[in-house]
């Protein structure tokens, strides 16, 4: 849809807060569980704000690489017209124009036709609803391309069918729609796209954070680069091209994997949580070999709200021991173990980096980012970010 749209095309999100009562069998062995009205208006705001967010973040992002005839996003919600449609009345001016023949021919109806548990009415009338969403959107907003993934092939072939019908029955202008469907996106592994088991990703940053999907994407594998470069960014063909050439170069640095995250975070999340969340993975899995290279205000700017960002009077820090200000910034980690770390060499501190060579070690001012910044790791992966005001 926002490929569509930055091109100049109208783009229209429909939430199926009507259709959701009635189960879509498409894909499904047994039918759908009924779920409580008031989860089921939860679940329909949720997925509203969350396909609105994303396209508006995603035109921001197109108007970032050079779009500006971009169309105009409506969104609607299918409860507002089938509140106002009645059992006969639908099956009076709609249901006289579906075929049962055509509506039997669909793959989701006939394989649950012929499993032992069988498909109900509502079930089975889902793709003449959907049908008529496509409808009532071309009557009304001159709807004429519908989108999906490829298991709502036959959902889509009725919606069109349907709209033909229609027109000629209504004495409408003869205007032909269109269906495209989308195969689901898959990893070279053969799996699907953040679906990775016990680890989902959301597009929703409560659930999954800027930080988290960007590192999702880092931790994908040489062979997907490319692919979802072309599918998931809007790098022109010639600046993928480039990306890829300098990734092959020394695949140890994931340049290629970086560059995807952070366009996608962009696009996800919208502009510059990507370049934020960039500094985060930098600062957390920079080596001493490295060092730090961001200023401390880009530093808190990209922690700013993270559980990892902790603030601390001077006097709480300066000229303290390092083993009690990690014990006040670190509810995990008892001071025997602490102190254990550090004799041990596992904690690491200052722009540097610089290995700690004993727990009796005082904080330094030559260890701060700019005067009011600490950064402390503890082993590989655990990292506290001090602001020292």
């Amino acid at each position: 849809m926002l490929h569509f749209g930055i091109r100049g095309h109208g783009m229209i999100g429909l939430v199926g807060g009507a259709t959701v009562e009635v189960g879509d069998p498409s894909g499904r062995d047994t039918e759908r569980t009924k779920i409580e009205d008031e989860i089921r208006l939860t679940n329909e705001n949720l997925i509203a704000n969350q396909m609105e967010r994303i396209l508006r973040n995603g035109i921001a992002y197109a108007e970032s690489k050079g779009y500006t005839n971009i169309g105009l996003l409506t969104m609607v919600n299918n409860a507002s017209w089938w509140k106002e449609m009645s059992f006969l009345g639908f099956m009076s001016t709609v249901g006289r124009h579906l075929r049962v023949q055509d509506m039997l021919k669909r793959q989701s109806v006939q394989r649950r036709i012929t499993s032992e548990a069988g498909i109900g009415y509502n079930e089975f009338t889902y793709q003449a609803l959907q049908a008529y969403d496509f409808f009532h959107l071309h009557k009304n907003y001159n709807c004429r391309i519908q989108f999906g993934g490829s298991d709502q092939f036959g959902n889509i072939a009725s919606g069109v069918d349907l709209t033909s019908r229609l027109q000629f029955a209504q004495n409408l202008p003869k205007t032909k729609t269109f269906g495209i469907t989308t195969p689901l996106i898959t990893t070279a592994s053969g799996q699907k796209i953040g679906k990775s088991a016990g680890n989902a990703i959301w597009l929703n940053p409560e659930l999954t954070s800027p930080f988290a999907l960007y590192q999702y994407f880092v931790r994908l594998p040489d062979s997907d680069v490319e692919k979802l470069l072309s599918l998931f960014t809007l790098l022109t063909m010639e600046e993928i091209s480039a990306v890829v050439a300098r990734h092959t170069e020394d695949q140890s640095l994931r340049i290629g994997q970086h560059a995807l995250a952070k366009e996608v975070t962009d696009l996800v999340h919208g502009l510059g949580h990507g370049a934020k969340a960039g500094i985060q993975s930098s600062v957390l899995y920079s080596t001493p070999a490295e060092g730090i290279a961001y200023s401390a205000n880009e530093i808190l700017d990209a922690f700013r709200g993270d559980s990892q960002l902790k603030t601390l009077p001077a006097s709480q820090v300066m000229g303290q021991k390092l083993v009690q200000v990690i014990s006040n910034t670190s509810k995990n980690r008892s001071k025997g173990s602490i102190k254990d770390l550090a004799n041990n060499g596992g904690v690491y501190v200052g722009p540097k980096l610089t290995r700690v060579k004993s727990h009796q070690e005082m904080i330094s001012p030559d260890w701060l980012i700019d005067d009011k910044l600490l950064i402390i790791r503890l082993g590989k992966s655990e990292m506290h970010i001090v602001h020292v005001q």
